[in-house]
This record gives C-alpha cells, sequence and structure tokens, in this order.
C-alpha cells in the first residue's frame, strides 16, 4: 500500500497471490487496473473472472504483468498517469465487468 489513507489516491500492489486475493476477496466494490506486456492497461471490478488469480494464474503471472488495486476508478487513473506514459487518459474497460 502507498503511504496515503486516502480512497481517492490510495493504490496497492502485492507480490504474492495471497495477499492478492485477499484485497480482492475484502475490497469486492474495488477495482484493479490489469497492467501487462505489450497490451493496453484494462480496468476490471475486483470481483472480476479475468482478474481472479484461480482462474487465470498464468496471465497474472505472466513476465511484465502487474495488477494494481484500489477502492476507486480516480486512484488508479492517477496511478496510471504517474507510472504509464500515456497510460493513464484513457484506460480501456473490462468489456466482461463493466467497471
Amino acid at each position: 500500500m502507498s503511504g496515503s489513507t486516502d480512497p481517492f489516491t490510495e493504490t496497492a500492489e502485492f507480490v504474492d497471490d495471497a495477499s492478492y486475493s485477499w484485497w480482492r476477496d475484502t475490497h469486492p466494490e474495488g477495482f484493479v487496473l490489469a497492467v501487462r506486456a505489450r497490451h493496453p492497461p484494462l480496468l476490471h471490478r475486483a470481483t472480476c473472472s479475468d482478474v481472479d488469480p484461480d482462474r487465470k494464474s498464468g496471465r497474472l503471472k505472466a513476465k511484465g504483468s502487474r495488477q494494481v488495486c484500489a477502492d476507486m476508478k480516480s486512484a488508479l487513473r492517477a496511478w496510471a498517469d504517474r507510472e504509464i506514459p500515456d497510460g493513464g487518459k484513457l484506460l480501456a474497460r473490462c468489456p466482461k465487468c463493466g467497471p
């Protein structure tokens, strides 16, 4: 987690599946930004099966893949603005979960 407690800016990334799964389970109203090599960042609801490590473990562990978690979409947009060149201008939304 970042040092902030502001839900509009706070994001989290986890190095292990257990911590990531815990966050998803305890933040069902939250959002996950899936960042993969050679693909634009894709915004998901925390409950989306596409970001479930039990269902998509290979995709989530691929080299260059990151899952950035937040309670608010605005926090993920701000993260993308800081971390991805031109990545935060317009985040693609998952067609399955429609965040």
